[in-house]
């Protein structure tokens, strides 16, 4: 994204936290989704496919860990621009899921 490039220039630490951290929202959107699908009875078979999401996350996580051990979530514009970007990305994320999952 060119914006990131923009804002975090001789940043790269701080940007790659940021990416880190929108980066495991696909994954969290995914498993709320099947979890929406599993409580109304609509499907049954995403126990296996939460599983693989959560690995993925999981992965993600030991990213975001590593940044943050190296310095990239201490500046408050870094968590600012990161978790609302988050939260939007969340929501954009259901939607799709919602619309499409199989598109999503």
């Amino acid at each position: 994204c060119w914006v990131l490039d923009v804002v975090y220039v001789n940043r790269p630490i701080q940007k790659f936290w940021v990416l880190e951290t929108v980066a495991r929202i696909p994954y969290f959107a995914c498993i709320s989704i099947l979890h929406l699908y599993e409580s109304l009875g609509f499907w049954r078979a995403g126990a296996e496919l939460r599983k693989i999401h959560f690995f993925e996350e999981w992965n993600e996580l030991h990213h975001l860990q590593i940044m943050e051990s190296l310095g990239g979530d201490q500046a408050w514009f870094d968590r600012f621009l990161a978790e609302h970007a988050a939260v939007l990305y969340y929501w954009v994320c259901i939607g799709f899921y919602l619309v499409s999952p199989k598109n999503a």
